[in-house]
Parts: structure tokens; sequence; C-alpha cells
């Protein structure tokens, strides 16, 4: 554990707790001292605010080491970008934060929230919600895409069709019929032999392939681990840009307009797509702020992880949909929480620490807000009676060890041996 480093603060005498952030060695992520760009400030910030944090390196050689001091942990900080790395086994590093995580250590975040979030499948679970598109599919083999993508290709719609792995817009083809190809649709598919016309998001190159060359090329995106396909109805305002929503555990952060280079539908830096940052409540992106902010208590449970907290920092990519009463809809494009960094905005630090303790240790006052009163858990009642026109409490003047509740028709009796009072209480 680097817990020496020169830019390291004194850790705190009487620390509130323990919060271990890790890293991997090596990586194009890394500074001169070896650490990412906001590790050290996500650390001292901590430490300001009355928490242990220093960075320890992962590798299967230290595993026992990073066990013991995770284990000791309240939580910790996964800065691993990404990648492969010299030394490192990730499924074994994996267990480990899993391993972690059942034991009660709060993980920021954890192998199985990065790989929810971060599956194109995830679109797929919450085309329920606000902010996603109902008509989504996704395939996880050839006999499944062969099944479904032609037929969605027939309904004339433009579609997008994602790959899960890749980055930067590898993988994500925007799919249409070629001209005059309509009529080799038949019984609600397209024949194999049907021309389509394809632009790859990650330069915007076009070109043009048979629905069954494109579907035996799309194989590759299949193959091994974690291979899947989201087929999506294509959102034409993508040409406007993205919106990318930056939090910090469950508090947006700023909005940042990705707009495409002309001509273009990729919003990376890479394809020329420019950026614009906002403020989260600008009035130009209300409505979609409001729906997501609806969306945020059911988006874990929609993902099929309600046990995990929100990330500690991540990211929502929106795209343009159509307007509403004149306001602009926006629909979920990616969510990515995988070592989302914020380097070029080390000011934030603070706010990451302040959402790093809220999530390992509650405040006092939201716990006390939880639990009843004493009495209520001595007799092990609900906290409320159920509502009614009237009712009386009565402290029975001869028994001082019993307490009767009457509400209309219904009674409920408490024993307390040591009571000391015996007043008589009537609220009609």
């Amino acid at each position: 554990i680097m817990s020496s480093l020169p830019q390291l603060k004194p850790q705190p005498a009487n620390p509130k707790g323990k919060i271990t952030l890790i890293e991997c060695r090596g990586g194009s992520d890394k500074k001169a001292d070896g650490h990412r760009g906001d590790t050290i400030p996500i650390c001292n910030a901590l430490i300001e605010q009355g928490w242990a944090c220093a960075p320890i390196y992962y590798s299967d050689v230290e595993y026992k080491a990073v066990e013991r001091e995770v284990m000791s942990s309240k939580g910790y900080i996964l800065r691993v970008n990404p990648g492969k790395y010299e030394g490192v086994t990730q499924s074994k590093l994996d267990g480990l934060l899993m391993e972690a995580v059942k034991r009660g250590v709060k993980g920021m975040s954890s192998p199985l929230s990065i790989r929810k979030m971060g599956a194109k499948d995830a679109l797929v679970k919450i085309n329920n919600l606000r902010c996603g598109i109902p008509d989504t599919a996704a395939y996880y083999d050839m006999k499944e895409l062969k099944a479904g993508f032609p037929k969605t290709m027939a309904t004339g719609d433009v579609r997008v069709l994602k790959q899960n792995r890749g980055s930067q817009g590898e993988g994500i083809w925007v799919c249409s019929l070629k001209k005059g190809e309509e009529r080799k649709i038949s019984n609600g598919t397209c024949s194999l032999d049907t021309v389509l016309k394809l632009q790859e998001a990650v330069d915007n190159h076009v070109e043009e392939k048979t629905i069954g060359e494109f579907m035996n090329f799309c194989k590759i995106y299949l193959d091994g681990a974690g291979g899947q396909l989201v087929d999506q109805k294509f959102l034409p305002r993508i040409v406007e840009g993205e919106v990318r929503v930056f939090m910090i555990g469950d508090t947006p952060i700023e909005l940042i307009h990705k707009k495409p280079a002309e001509g273009g539908i990729s919003a990376t830096m890479k394809s020329g797509a420019k950026y614009v940052r906002y403020p989260p409540d600008d009035a130009k992106f209300e409505l979609l702020m409001r729906c997501f902010k609806e969306d945020l208590p059911k988006l874990m449970k929609a993902l099929d992880i309600g046990d995990e907290p929100l990330p500690l920092i991540w990211t929502a990519d929106f795209i343009p949909g159509p307007k509403k009463d004149g306001k602009d809809t926006f629909f979920v494009g990616e969510f990515n929480c995988s070592c989302v960094g914020i380097t070029k905005q080390l000011n934030l630090a603070g706010l990451v620490a302040k959402a790093a303790k809220k999530l390992v240790a509650p405040s006092q006052s939201s716990e006390q807000a939880k639990r009843p009163p004493t009495w209520v858990r001595r007799i092990g009642m609900p906290r409320r009676l159920p509502r009614t026109p009237r009712f009386k409490i009565r402290m029975n003047l001869r028994m001082k060890n019993e307490v009767a509740f009457e509400q209309s028709s219904r009674v409920r009796i408490a024993i307390f041996p040591q009571a000391l009072f015996s007043p008589v209480f009537s609220i009609l």
C-alpha cells in the first residue's frame, strides 16, 4: 500500500473508517508517479474528511496483501481501466472484489455493476423506463440474429446494430434498406439477398452488403465471452449529437453535448465531434433531467442489480428523440461506470469523497429516520398505526405495566414491565 507517497496527505489519527483505492501497474492512464491523475486527489479528499485512504496496486502475486486491505475496509474504489495488465488475471481480481461485496464491503463500483451497466443489453432491460427505447432487442448467438434481424429490417425502419465490445463507435452500424430493396420483403421478413446500406459510427464510412453477408460478418461480435448485439430503431436526430450526463453517485454534475462532425453520426473526438458543457439545471435539458431523475431509483433493479448502489462516478449518454410539447426527448444509448475519470476536473474530488462516504457510512440522521422509536421496536409493532376517524390511548391506572391502544375494532396490547407513568390520555 502506498501510504507513504510524498503527495499523499498524512492519514487521520482516529479515522472514521477506511476506504481502499485499487489500481493496477501500467496502462496508458498513468502519470509519472505511476498513478492515475485523479487517484491521489480522491485519496486526499477522503483523508481531509476524516477517512483513511491510500492506493494499493493489485497483481496476482500480491493477491493476499490486497485481500487483507480490502477485507479490512468499509469500501473500495476500483480505478482499473479495461485492458490487460502484466501479472493480472481479471477473473481473479473480480472474484476477490465480489467476495468482498458479499462480506459487506461496499464496491465502488463492483465488477458486477461494471459488467451489467456496460453491457449493450442494458438498453433492452431499461426499455420500460422513461429513458429507454421500447423497440429494442438483443441477440446472443447467430440463430437469434438470423431469426430476428431480417424481421426488424422488414419494418422499413432504419435500425442501429451495436456490438457489446469495443469503443469509440467501433461495431456500431446504422442499417437501412437500399432504395428499391423493399420489394424483397415477404411475410414480414427480408430475404437474405436484400441489400443494406451500412454506416459504421467509428469513422462514419459507408458500405453495402446483403443482409446475409452482413449477418455472417457480425458473427465476430457474437463469438467469445460477452458476445452480443443490440438491435434498436435508429434515432435520426443523432446527427445533432449526444448529451452525456456526468454523475457522482445520484447527483448530476454536468451535461456535455457532443456534436458530430458535419454529415457524421459519431460523437467521439476522434471523429471530429465538438464538445459543449452545460450545468445540469440548464433549461434546454429540463425534460431530460426530470425524466432521468424519475428513473434513477428504478435503474439498478431494471438492470438486475437491485442490491448494488448507483456507481460512484459514471455517465449516461442520451440521444435526442422526437419532440414532446415542443421539448426535446432523450433516450439512453450507453452507460459507463468503468473507471470514469475526473483527471481534468480535480475540483470534484471532494464531491467524490463525500459520495463515497455516503455509500459506506450513511449519515446517523438518515439511519435514525429509518429506525422506529425504541418503544415500537420493544413491542414489535409497526411504527404507524392505521389511520381511523378517532382513537384513544389509555394507560390503565390499576395495571401500570399495560398500555392499550384501541382503534375502532382493532385492539393492540403492549407490555412494559418497567412502566413508570399512569395518567389517562384520551384523544377523540
